[in-house]
């Protein structure tokens, strides 16, 4: 599956969150493989993040790109605290009121 859309790439994030490196459910493009599921997530989280270009400077979009890399790096080596926290760090910069709009839909005080 392709990420063609910004809900896309806020809902791909979230799912490898949980997912990686090695929670990822046998359907779709994902088997028994885990180091190769987690290769699939990332070829798709990086095709996903041009969706960015244009809504982030230069550099942001830079730093995006490199806490991915180190995410990848950080689940390769088996360290899923690290990597799901900058995983979350991709989370907070491309979608920065991800929170704040849940909220005042729900009509809770920020």
């Amino acid at each position: 599956m392709k990420v063609t859309r910004l809900s896309d790439l806020s809902d791909l994030l979230g799912f490898m969150v949980l997912a990686c490196p090695d929670r990822f459910p046998k359907v779709g493009a994902y088997g028994e493989d885990n180091a190769a599921n987690l290769e699939v997530a990332f070829e798709r989280l990086r095709a996903g993040l041009t969706l960015l270009d244009g809504r982030l400077g230069p550099e942001m979009r830079r730093d995006v790109d490199s806490l991915a890399e180190r995410a990848y790096e950080a689940y390769r080596r088996g360290d899923r605290k690290a990597g799901a926290h900058l995983l979350q760090d991709v989370e907070d910069i491309a979608f920065p009121k991800r929170f704040t709009e849940h909220a005042a839909r729900k009509g809770d005080p920020l």
